[in-house]
């Protein structure tokens, strides 16, 4: 490796140093010294694939690395990292698969196997890869690490437990590790002690943006409430997306017929049953903007939430609070106009919180026209009604109301699907 080199060391410096911005201009010089320095486009890669929008000039830096030494197995295993936070799981797998067949004794290789399985969900089979490469390397920590997620998704909270006490004991400062246990704390309810351990994560590496989500999660589960969404969540992710999607549609199923048996047989029953089922609906898309709003009302911990992240917040557990009781009040003064503006606040919220917190272009146009819709016409509605000054509804105005909660309720079904939250790639 000549030319250059100078610019390749203190670009490397600074990559350990968290600082991949910098370490990127440096690697760029070293490059353009030397244009066939492979390790120069790898490291460089790795830089990439940290900043903002910039994965898939990640993806072309590491194929330069790889012409220019395509024989060097360990390149096809980090592509296979990269493919990995381009959500390309399959493509990532085939990568790790050939860096394996080049280099079936390197534990790197096996550990980007399992990274590729995790990023498609394959709790079981990533356990199995992380395993392989910590028998052919034991001090992996990287491996350590994806063989405790693996085994927390799959709800083995025991063995687990056991993998992150190791990792923590083999090296207290490894971020991913405490990452780890603190998920594994939330898992158990145990709130504080996830606190602590995103916190040291956070100290030891302030650039770890899932350090960070977790420490919301851990400041939101300080209420009851929020923990029994946790519990909700730990438990479905222990299914692939598919049987996610079959459980969702079991369970309306299991509604419909429950209706149609109840129907006939009390109507007051069927009532309760639909309120039940439209509960467990909402419950999981609403709770986390209810988190939001609630580590806004805790003054240590508000100071952690993005702007959008605020918003949500208060359009989710303001808007609910304060529908709620302006339909209560609508009702109770037989004001047909504040029950409507009542409902459009609480119906909002759906479209709301998926508008404003997601990363997807695409998914913030379709979440964000219905949330258009609910507010704007379901306001329009309401001061329609409000100049008519008649008890009831006109019949326009029933159809458009309509419309917006067939919307809402759409947002339960489209919500689930992946592509309308994950961030394009640039």
């Amino acid at each position: 490796m000549s030319g250059g080199i100078d610019q390749y060391m203190r670009g490397e410096l600074l990559m350990q140093q968290g600082r991949y911005e910098d370490a990127a201009a440096f690697l760029k010089q070293a490059i353009a010294a030397n244009p066939e320095n492979d390790l120069a486009f790898a490291d460089l890669s790795m830089c990439l694939l940290e900043m903002e929008g910039r994965r898939k000039d990640a993806l072309a830096a590491m194929d330069e690395a790889i012409a220019l030494d395509p024989e060097y197995g360990r390149y096809r295993a980090m592509r296979a990292l990269v493919l990995c936070r381009l959500d390309r799981g399959k493509d990532a797998l085939v990568a790790a698969q050939e860096a394996i067949g080049m280099e079936p004794e390197d534990a790197f290789a096996y550990a980007a196997k399992a990274q590729a399985h995790l990023s498609m969900e394959h709790w079981a089979e990533g356990e199995v890869a992380a395993k392989e490469s910590l028998a052919l390397d034991g001090d992996n920590q990287f491996a350590g690490n994806l063989l405790a997620m693996s085994l927390r998704l799959q709800g083995k909270a025991a063995e687990n437990d056991l993998a992150v006490e190791q990792l923590l004991a083999e090296n207290p400062e490894d971020s991913l590790a405490h990452y780890n246990a603190g998920w594994s704390a939330l898992q158990k309810n145990d709130q504080q002690k996830a606190e602590e351990h995103f916190k040291e994560a956070l100290r030891i590496d302030p650039s770890f943006d899932g350090a960070r989500e977790g420490l919301k999660e851990s400041f939101a589960a300080r209420s009851a409430f929020y923990r029994k969404y946790l519990q909700y969540c730990f438990f479905m992710q222990r299914f692939t997306e598919k049987a996610r999607w079959a459980i969702v549609i079991g369970f309306y199923l299991a509604y419909r017929f429950g209706m149609a048996v109840l129907s006939k047989i009390n109507p007051v029953l069927a009532i309760a049953f639909a309120a039940l089922y439209l509960t467990f609906a909402l419950w999981g898309w609403l709770a986390p903007g209810l988190g939001h709003f609630l580590i806004l009302l805790d003054r240590s911990a508000r100071h952690a939430l993005t702007k959008s992240e605020k918003l949500d917040g208060l359009a989710v557990g303001g808007g609910l609070l304060l529908g709620i009781g302006v339909a209560i009040i609508g009702a109770s003064w037989a004001i047909t106009p504040l029950m409507v503006v009542g409902g459009v606040l609480c119906a909002g919220t759906l479209p709301a919180t998926l508008f404003l917190t997601n990363e997807s272009k695409r998914g913030r146009w379709v979440f964000g026209s219905i949330m258009a819709y609910v507010y704007v016409v379901g306001m329009g509605v309401a001061l329609a009604e409000w100049w008519r000054g008649a008890g009831e509804l006109a019949d326009g105005s029933v159809t458009l109301l309509v419309v917006g909660a067939v919307l809402t309720l759409l947002c339960t079904w489209i919500g689930s699907i992946s592509a309308l939250h994950r961030a394009e790639v640039e």
